[in-house]
């Protein structure tokens, strides 16, 4: 195997491990050049072949990125489904209790302080921001909360269905919101505390809590909208 083709090798492995996630950009030539051992054209034609096969993408004047590997299985067929549609948003909602339960197990033990004092600094602001605020930009910051804590995960298929997911769980808590499902004293009252059960676990570190905290707050979500379906 040539120098190319194993320094290909060993930056893909990095990304299975989920050492680097979809959306991260790589470090500079420079760096891998030093953190590998290699040449300059070892690292350009490396990075060459792993962009032919989809792995990154380079953005002129910005640097190189992961590429999401799964988008091109996973998003067409989520394209597909009618997001306007009660049961489609009810079962995007069940689909959360799995990712998110086991993202945050693992944000837990994975997660870096840095990346946890990111998590925390997001949900503060979630605290700090005004009921006021319009509802389309409130579901965003709610899916920013959560969005962090999958990649916190450093679990590469969590973090990249938890990103395609997320995508179309926009769309559905924006619908709900609108509705006026997440709108109700109750429930916005259970959330704030659910999210703060799911800080509390994260920040010291309590895999089994977070866990559980981070899929009976999903799950509320849809028993919520459930009642609402058979109301």
């Amino acid at each position: 195997m040539n120098k190319a083709l194993e320094l290909s090798a060993q930056i893909e492995q990095r990304i299975l491990a989920g050492e680097w996630l979809p959306g991260d950009r790589l470090p500079s030539q420079v760096h891998l050049m030093a953190d590998f051992g290699v040449a300059r054209t070892t690292v350009r034609e490396s990075l060459s072949q792993l962009q032919s096969r989809g792995v990154l993408r380079s953005q002129h004047g910005s640097g190189t990125y992961v590429n999401n590997l799964f988008e091109s299985v996973f998003l067409p067929p989520l394209n597909q489904l009618p997001l306007h549609d009660s049961h489609t948003q009810l079962a995007v909602l069940e689909m959360r209790q799995v990712l998110e339960g086991e993202a945050a197990y693992h944000a837990c033990q994975r997660a870096s302080d840095v990346e946890l004092q990111g998590i925390s600094d997001e949900y503060q602001c979630m605290l700090q921001r005004p009921g006021k605020m319009p509802v389309i930009e409130r579901s965003k910051a709610d899916l920013k909360f959560h969005m962090l804590i999958a990649q916190a995960s450093h679990n590469l298929i969590v973090a990249s269905l938890s990103q395609l997911l997320y995508s179309k769980m926009f769309n559905t808590i924006f619908a709900a919101r609108s509705g006026g499902l997440l709108e109700q004293p109750t429930y916005s009252e259970a959330v704030h505390s659910q999210h703060l059960r799911i800080h509390e676990a994260l920040m010291n570190r309590d895999a089994l809590e977070a866990k559980q905290a981070a899929e009976d707050h999903a799950r509320h979500t849809a028993q919520m909208l459930r009642q609402q379906l058979q109301s």
